[in-house]
């Protein structure tokens, strides 16, 4: 048996739960034991002057929100066949695999 670790981020909220969704039922149909653990969110607040020169009051502020999420699986399958599920993924999702 092999341990894949799968993590998976997005700053989108809802396209992070679709591929989550759409990961388990894949992974359910080949009968691949797992688990799904919540990362905290991670936050980064950006500050922007609206003039440079005189008034440093007039600020702005952005922030970025990224989600993420750990796959732990347990299996025989390779790392290539893993990969070949996880190419139908929206844009702004990221996947890194690890094999433990």
């Amino acid at each position: 048996m092999k341990n894949f670790i799968i993590k998976i981020k997005s700053v989108d909220k809802k396209t992070l739960k679709i591929y989550q969704r759409f990961f388990t039922k894949v992974i359910k149909k080949l009968n691949i034991c797992f688990n799904i653990i919540n990362l905290p969110n991670k936050k980064k607040l950006i500050t922007l002057l609206k003039s440079p020169h005189v008034n440093k009051k007039a600020r702005e502020q952005f922030e970025h929100i990224t989600y993420q999420k750990i796959f732990f699986i347990k299996s025989n399958f390779n790392l290539k066949l893993l990969k070949l599920l996880t190419l139908n993924k929206p844009k702004n999702v990221k996947l890194k695999f690890k094999l433990n």
